[in-house]
């Protein structure tokens, strides 16, 4: 039987979970108390030591970064552009290059660029060698294109202050961006918003809602009863997992 340990991991809390064939089996979770990079390192340290994680032996290892700091650029493109241009081109605010990392969608010949705090990388390489780290838009991405690619695909993933929309059709990627957001209202809002605006409303797909580590089901519960009430979207169903990322990740080690 194949086993995976997944991890989902932000600024705020991280998320442990042991897969086997793809499916989750358990899950350990932690919230961060102090954010300070050499805290977070030990932090994580005593995490791992007392869920023995250290101890056990998977086939596979991955890590799913979650930020709002990613944009999807064409291969062609990112290959021509230097880090300190990518920040530019890639984010509103000052990012230090050396937290630049990139994850290749080679199906739709884009790259996601994304930044990484550095104690990530160091405290998961050195203790899972073996880890393959990507940022979440990448593994929904990647998972939305594999089953059910030609059907219209909606993935709402919420974090505490902001949320990503992604939606797939005809095996194309049709949106990719993160929005702020106070309450379930401005989460609807922008969703329908970008729908009407996709010429996407009254068509039959499914619409994906997933709470993102650190982020309460209770959240994406109210999302969802508020769109159960729009007629716009009779056609769709709607579905709450909370371990979309998490499955997804079994795809792309």
């Amino acid at each position: 039987m194949k086993t995976q340990l997944a991890i989902e991991i932000s600024e705020n809390a991280v998320r442990f979970a042991q897969l086997e064939e793809g499916n989750v089996v358990s899950v350990d979770f932690f919230r961060f108390k102090e954010k300070v990079d050499y805290r977070y390192k030990e932090q994580l340290e005593e995490f791992v030591k007392e869920k023995g994680y250290r101890e056990k032996e998977y086939d596979d290892y991955s890590l799913s970064w979650c930020s709002k700091l990613s944009t999807l650029l064409p291969s062609n493109v990112y290959n021509e552009v230097s880090n300190e241009a990518l920040v530019k081109l890639c984010f509103h605010q000052i990012v230090p290059t050396d937290t630049l990392d990139h994850n290749r969608i080679p199906e739709l010949s884009i790259v996601n660029v994304f930044s990484i705090p550095l104690w990530v990388k160091s405290f998961f390489v050195i203790r899972f060698p073996k880890i393959i780290i990507q940022h979440e838009g990448s593994h929904l991405l990647h998972g939305l294109l594999s089953k059910n690619a030609f059907s219209l695909q909606v993935a709402v993933v919420l974090h505490e202050s902001v949320f990503n929309v992604t939606i797939t059709h005809e095996k194309g990627l049709k949106f990719y961006a993160y929005f702020e957001y106070d309450s379930a209202d401005d989460v609807v809002y922008h969703l329908m918003f970008t729908l009407q605006q996709k010429e996407l409303l009254n068509q039959k797909g499914t619409i994906h809602l997933c709470a993102s580590v650190g982020t309460s089901d209770e959240s994406v519960i109210a999302i969802k009863l508020l769109l159960d009430k729009l007629s716009d979207l009779k056609s769709f169903q709607t579905k709450i997992n909370s371990h979309l990322l998490l499955n997804y990740q079994s795809l792309c080690v």
